[in-house]
Parts: C-alpha cells; structure tokens; sequence
C-alpha cells in the first residue's frame, strides 16, 4: 500500500502546519560563559521550556511504544543538527522544509507496516476506526485526544481510495496523525506573558517525564500517579530510570555528553569498535547504580571485557567468544573511569595521533563548562611556521603557549591534554610516555598541576566545579536550552544533590523531577535578551 495515495487536505494541513512552525521555540545555542549568574537561590526558578519536535530517538521509542518493537523506523527521520548543543535542544531540530519530506517518509513506512497490526472488524468498520484512532491519538499525543483531532483523523479515515481496505484506511489516517503537530512536539499551555509561572497539569507532566526519562510515551502507573507531590515525581522517575528504557535513554544523554553517541571509530578494527562501545555502556550502566557513580564514573579502573577486548588490552584469553563479557580490573594508571576509554581518546584525536588540544578542550568545555573561543582565521596555517619540522606534539604546544595570538586560548587547553601523553590516538597506553605532567589554569577552582590522568580524575570527581558542571549539562538536556540567570539556582540545587548523596548520579537524574522548576512552566519572554 502507498499510503500518499488518496491523502487528504487533513493530511496535508496537519504536514503544512508542522511545517510552518520553523525553529519554533528554539533559539540559537549561545555562548556558556555569557549567560550571568542569579544573585540570590532562595528557590527555584521555573524554566521557560521551548516547545520541541521530538528526537530521532524519540520518534523510534515512541512508535515501539504505539505498535511494539516489530515495526522498523527508517533513518528518514531528521536528526539534530550539527553544532546545536544536545539533540534535544529545540533549535537542534526544526521542523523546516528540509525536514517536512524526511518526516512524512518515516510517517509513511511506519504507517505501511502498521496497516498489517490493525486489528479485525466484525462490525462497523466505522465505529472500529473511530475507537482505534481515539485510543492511538491519546497515547500519541499524550493526552486525551480532542473531539476535532479525532474528526479530522476520521474524516482522513474515509476519505481514503474506494479500493481501500479498512485496514489500509486506517493506516493512511496513521500516516497523517505521525505528522501532526500534537505528535512532533511536546505542548504545554504557556503562561500569559509576563505572568507568574503555572504548573503543568498531571498530562504535561507525565509527557515531561515519559521524553526525558524513556524517550518515549508515559505508561498506565504514570499517567495515574499524583504528580503534582513532587516526592511522587521522584519516585516513579527513580522507577522509570530503573526500566530498561530508562537506562538506555540516561546512557543517550551520557554519550552525548562525552561527545561520542554517534562517533565512528576509524582508527579501530570493526569487531574492535563494536566491543569497545558495547564496554562503555556497561561502564555507564555500573556507574548509574553505584552508590558513588560520579566518582566511578570519572576515576574507576573496573571494566567489563569479552574475547576481542582480552586482546586489545593484553589480558589472559578467559572469555568464550565476544558475547562472553566479564569484569576485570585494569591498571589504575591505564584506566581512569571513562577519561582513559579508547573510544574517547580516538574521539580526541587525530588518527592514531593523540591531540593534547582536543583531549583538553573537551575537558574544559564539558567537564568544567569552561569556554574556549574560536580560533581565529589561519591559525592552522600559523601553526606550521611556530616550529621546525620534525617538532614533537609537546614542542610544539609550547610554541604554541608563548606565542602572542594563540597562547590566551590554548593555555586553557594544552596543559590539560599534556596529562593524556601516556595514551596514543587508538587509546594504548604508552609505558614509556616521558612526560604526563599537566595543570589546568585559570579560569578554574581546580586550578593547579597534576602528574597524568590519575590525578586529574580525582581531581574532577572531588570538585564542586565539575559536579555542578555536570549537573548544568543534564539540565541543558532536560529542558532543550541552556540556562538562563534566573535558572541557575535549579543546577546549584542538583550539583547539591551529588554531595549530599554521595555523588549517585541516579539520585541527581531523578530529583530533577522532584523540583518546582520542574512542574512549573515559566513565560518564555520574561528571560529573553539575560
């Protein structure tokens, strides 16, 4: 069945309003280091949440959640733009003409697929495809669906070709509600403008949840939960990253934090690749539910390793095969928590060629929320005349920090990449390294030296900077944006949740929910222009 055949203007007017609505919400992501501070933390500050088009992550949750896991979602689907912060910022993922096609595509194969899952009528088949589209938009939408949503699905519905099956008559009403606006994007009432902040509804908040914590739609036990007792929210969140889906999708943001969800290793043979992905995710896994998680997550030297890993990194051969995974402890100055994995060190660098700059801007930037401006315009080409050929990657950062124009940036950077000189672009480490002293500089509480990689996971794990660092990203994921002045006490509050539970990132992942920010939606004007 091609379901574009027979579409109606209700199909056409459900695509033309997604359509229309550009970067509705979303504004251009702007620099961390100019958005201010509050002055005062006496409570939290309510978010000014942008209406967002769901994920590519999401679109696939949420049509195994409608339909179950035997329909394929094509990769039609739009992904985040480049260079747009986390997926799930709003100005990651407009809904433009660039994007209207590759909706409707992933609409429409979704859609042929459902055709075969409608169930059978044995009376009206009318009155069927009234229940069936009542009760798909509701979860769809995730809320009860409106008389005129359902009229409009229904007038599709019948409007399909005389040679249409019942079956295929539903399946093209399908096709129009996945590219209806009340399916792409979360909705929630906003506030009158320049009035105090209004708490989402028991719907809302339970949409909320179900898109951050599963990436998909809110079950029975949710939608029934009294969400508006905030030690409620932080129950069924806490019961909601303890599921599969909820695991799965707080490894999503992790990935993205690190910079590496949909990185490709070249510098790794395939069977190689795919262990090492496969072991950081269980890095993360354990970190998740240790009861020091941040700390595991930054310092330990317990990994899991199957038959491919045992000879990437010289252990014994124990495991059976590469589904045979075990834990080991590796040697606490080879592995440092996720620093040190070799999937982020071939992320960081240049082939098989370590790169002192990246593996310290992506401390800098993530770790600490630091900001590293742009290099300015032939910077590389000035590179190559700094020092004579043949200069080693250290001599050559040294020239780098002493010369006039690029030294302001890169003494941000270098110093903290030099203490990576004992693992190479592959992510061996290098026993004969001579040198992984490094120092992080001002702007920094951390600021000082420390002798390689050891030393500098420590640091990070015990520091207020780099929890509450930690927290701002998660946040930053939450809501689709970064924070604004008034926002900030909101990431003070969770930063404080990692000290007073002894840095189980679990708890900081769940007591999100808990908050007043969080149930509360604040006018989206009242903090433009800070």
């Amino acid at each position: 069945m091609n379901v574009h055949k027979g579409v109606t203007a209700a199909v056409m007017g459900a695509t033309l309003m997604a359509a229309c609505v550009g970067n509705i919400g979303g504004d251009a992501d702007e620099d961390a280091s100019s958005i201010p501070q509050a002055e005062s933390c006496s409570d939290e500050a309510a978010f000014d949440v942008p209406m967002h088009r769901i994920t590519r992550w999401q679109f696939a949750r949420v049509v195994a959640d409608l339909f179950g896991d035997s329909v394929q979602v094509s990769a039609d689907f739009p992904g985040p733009l480049q260079g747009s912060g986390y997926s799930t910022y709003a100005s990651a993922n407009p809904t433009a003409h660039s994007e209207v096609r590759p909706i409707m595509d992933a609409a429409e194969a979704v859609a042929m697929q459902v055709v075969d899952l409608v169930p059978a009528c044995d009376a009206d088949e009318t009155a069927c495809a009234r229940d069936y589209l009542q009760q798909l938009g509701t979860r769809a939408f995730r809320r009860s669906i409106e008389d005129a949503e359902l009229s409009a699905l229904m007038a599709v519905y019948q409007s399909a070709p005389a040679e249409s099956d019942h079956a295929e008559a539903v399946g093209i009403a399908v096709f129009a509600m996945l590219q209806m606006p009340q399916f792409l994007y979360a909705m929630e009432d906003q506030p009158e403008a320049e009035a105090e902040p209004v708490a989402l509804d028991n719907q809302e908040v339970a949409q909320r949840m179900a898109l951050l914590y599963w990436n998909g739609l809110p079950d029975d036990e949710l939608m029934d939960a009294d969400l508006a007792d905030p030690s409620v929210r932080s129950a069924q969140a806490a019961r909601m990253i303890a599921d599969p889906k909820g695991r799965a999708a707080i490894a999503g943001f992790v990935r993205e934090w690190l910079m590496v969800r949909d990185f490709q290793s070249s510098v790794h043979e395939p069977d190689v690749a795919a262990a090492l992905q496969e072991e950081l995710s269980r890095n993360v896994a354990a970190a998740l539910i240790s009861e020091n998680g941040f700390t595991e997550l930054l310092t330990s030297n317990r990994t899991y390793v199957n038959s491919v890993l045992e000879g990437f990194y010289g252990l014994p051969s124990v495991s059976t095969g590469p589904d045979d995974w075990r834990e080991v402890e590796l040697d606490p100055s080879q592995r440092v928590g996720i620093l040190t994995h070799p999937v982020l060190m071939s992320r960081f660098a240049h082939g098989e060629a370590a790169s002192p700059i990246l593996r310290g801007k992506f401390v800098r930037m993530n770790l600490l929320c630091g900001d590293v401006p742009a290099p300015p315009p032939g910077a590389t080409a000035e590179q190559d005349t700094l020092t004579p050929e043949g200069a080693t990657p250290r001599e050559q950062a040294e020239a780098r920090l002493q010369h006039p124009t690029c030294g302001a940036c890169h003494q941000l950077m270098d110093p903290i990449g030099f203490g990576f000189d004992a693992f190479d672009g592959v992510g061996r480490f290098l026993p004969d390294a001579a040198d992984a002293a490094g120092a992080i500089n001002p702007p920094s509480s951390l600021e000082g030296p420390f002798n390689g990689v050891r030393e500098l996971g420590e640091m990070l794990a015990e520091s207020d900077e780099a929890r509450s660092c930690f927290a701002k990203n998660w946040l930053r994921y939450a809501i689709g944006k970064k924070e604004h002045a008034a926002e900030s006490c909101s990431v003070d509050a969770l930063s404080e949740t990692l000290v007073n539970e002894s840095n189980t990132i679990q708890a900081m992942f769940a007591d999100y929910a808990a908050t007043n920010a969080f149930f509360y939606r604040a006018d989206e004007s009242a903090t433009d222009g800070e």
